[in-house]
C-alpha cells in the first residue's frame, strides 16, 4: 500500500516537472540580478552605516530611513523627525524587523531585506500557479500564467528595492489563495484566515479594499444572506487585531481617526493632471494659493475637469490612467529603465513587448471571456482594483500588484483560443466525426 501511496504521489509530482523547472530558473535569474545589479546607495553614515538602497527612488529611501529610526530612535514617522501617519505601518515594521534581525546577526541590513524579497516574490509564482490549477483545473493555463509572470522585468527590479510592492503582491496573492480555500474548505477558520491577512494587506497597500466587497458578494450568493453576514463579522476579526490599533494611535495622537494615512489627497490632487500636462509643483501651488487642502482642491478640479472638459477628463480617467498603471508613454514596463544601457536591444525589446503583450492582451481577454467563470472572478477582481486606483495618481508601479491575475486572464484567453483552433482544424479535416468537447 505504501510503495502505492508513492507511486501515485510521484505522479502527480511529475506532472508539475516543468513548473518545478520554471521555479528553479527564475532563482537562478534573480540571483544573477541580485549579483550583477545590487542597486545605488544612498549614502547617510550617521544614519544607516551600510546605506540605504534607493535604485533611483525615493520612496525606497524614505521607507529605509523610516525604518532605521524606528528601530534606533522610537520615532515612527515618514520624510519627518516627529511622528505622523503619512504611511501605514505594514511595509516600515516589515523593514524594521528585517533590519533588527540583520542586526542580531551582524550582517548587512539590505542584502537580507533583499533575500527575503526574493522568497516572497518566488512565493508570489507558486500562488500564481497554484491559483490558476484552484480555477481553471489546467496545468497549461497555471503554468502558462506562471511564465508570462516569470519574463516580466518588474519583479527582478523591485525585489531589491524597500518598496511595498514584492510584500503587497505575495499578501493579495495570498488572500485569493486563502479565500479560494475558504470556500472549498467551507470552515470557518480559513475565514478568520482570509480577514487577518486581509487587513495586513491593506496595511501594505490601501487600495485593494473595495475588492473585499466583491468577495463578501460571492459568499452572499454561495451561502445566502444569513450565513455570509456571519463570515464577514468572522472576517471582522482581522481588521480588529491589525487594524484598531493603528486607528486607536492615530486619533490619540493626531484627533484624526486615520483608517489608512493621513496623505490621500496628495495622490488625489496629483491624479487630476490629464496626461500630466502640468507638473505636480504647479497643481500643489494652486491649492495652496486657494487657501485649499490637497483632497479639496482635487475634488474640485475633478468636478470642474468633468463639467468644462468632459472628453479629455473622460478619457483619462478610463483609457488613459489604466495604460499608464501597466506602462508608460514609451510603452516601457516599470522597472525596465534602469537597465537600457545594460540589456541588449533584442533583451530589452522583448521586456518591452512582452509587458505589452500580457497587459493588452490580459485586459481583453477580461471582457472578451467574462462570462467564462471563474475567469469572470478575475476579471471583476482586475476591474475593481483598476476603476479605484484610477481615482487617484496612476502609475505602473501602483499596477504592479494586479500583474498576476492579468498575466493569468492573459493565459486563460490564449489557450482557449489555440484549444479552439486546434478543435476546429480537426473538424474542418474530418467534419464527419466531430471532436468532442
Amino acid at each position: 500500500m505504501r510503495s502505492k501511496w508513492l507511486s501515485v504521489k510521484g505522479m502527480e509530482l511529475k506532472q508539475h516537472v516543468p513548473f518545478l523547472v520554471l521555479l528553479g530558473l527564475y532563482l537562478i535569474v534573480q540571483l544573477y540580478f541580485l549579483v550583477s545589479h545590487p542597486g545605488s546607495i544612498y549614502n547617510e553614515p550617521e544614519r544607516v552605516g551600510e546605506g540605504i538602497a534607493t535604485y533611483g527612488s525615493r520612496d525606497a529611501s524614505l521607507y529605509a530611513k523610516m525604518a532605521w529610526q524606528l528601530l534606533h530612535e522610537g520615532i515612527y514617522a515618514y520624510n519627518e523627525e516627529q511622528s505622523n501617519a503619512y504611511v501605514t505601518y505594514g511595509q516600515p515594521f516589515y523593514l524594521a524587523g528585517i533590519f533588527q534581525v540583520a542586526e542580531w546577526l551582524n550582517t548587512n541590513h539590505l542584502m537580507l531585506y533583499r533575500l527575503s524579497n526574493m522568497v516572497l516574490n518566488t512565493l508570489v509564482v507558486v500562488l500564481t500557479y497554484v491559483i490558476g490549477m484552484k480555477l481553471f483545473n489546467s496545468r497549461t493555463v497555471s503554468f502558462f500564467g506562471a511564465l508570462l509572470y516569470c519574463t516580466y522585468i518588474a519583479p527582478y527590479h523591485y525585489f531589491r528595492a524597500a518598496l511595498t510592492e514584492i510584500p503587497s503582491l505575495f499578501l493579495f496573492m495570498l488572500t485569493i489563495f486563502i479565500f479560494i480555500l475558504a470556500l472549498e474548505k467551507k470552515t470557518y477558520r480559513y475565514h478568520i484566515l482570509f480577514g487577518l491577512v486581509a487587513s495586513l494587506l491593506l496595511m501594505f497597500r490601501a487600495t485593494p479594499a473595495p475588492i473585499l466587497l466583491f468577495a463578501w458578494g460571492i459568499m452572499l450568493v454561495r451561502t445566502g444572506f444569513k450565513e455570509s453576514v456571519k463570515i464577514g463579522f468572522i472576517w471582522c476579526v482581522g481588521p480588529l487585531v491589525l487594524m484598531t490599533p493603528w486607528v486607536v494611535r492615530n486619533f490619540l495622537m493626531f484627533g484624526e481617526a486615520y483608517l489608512f494615512s493621513s496623505h490621500a489627497g496628495s495622490p488625489l490632487l496629483l491624479g487630476t493632471r490629464p496626461f500630466f500636462l502640468e507638473g505636480e509643483a504647479e497643481v500643489v501651488q494652486q491649492a495652496k494659493a486657494l487657501g485649499l487642502s490637497l483632497e479639496d482642491y482635487g475634488k474640485q478640479r475633478i468636478a470642474e475637469g468633468f463639467s468644462t472638459d468632459f472628453i479629455l477628463y473622460f478619457s483619462w480617467f478610463t483609457v488613459g490612467k489604466t495604460m499608464w498603471l501597466f506602462m508608460t508613454t514609451q510603452l516601457m514596463p516599470d522597472g525596465l529603465g534602469p537597465y537600457i544601457n545594460d540589456f541588449s536591444k533584442t533583451v530589452f525589446e522583448f521586456f518591452k513587448w512582452h509587458n505589452v503583450f500580457t497587459a493588452a492582451s490580459g485586459l481583453l481577454f477580461a471582457f472578451l471571456f467574462r462570462k467564462h467563470r471563474p475567469l469572470t472572478y478575475l476579471s471583476i477582481v482586475l476591474l475593481i482594483y483598476i476603476f479605484f486606483s484610477n481615482i487617484f495618481l496612476a502609475i505602473p508601479r501602483y499596477g504592479f500588484i494586479v500583474y498576476p491575475i492579468v498575466c493569468l486572464i492573459a493565459a486563460y484567453g490564449w489557450v482557449y483560443i489555440y484549444r479552439s483552433a486546434k478543435k476546429s482544424i480537426k473538424y474542418h479535416k474530418n467534419p464527419q466525426h466531430p471532436v468532442s468537447s
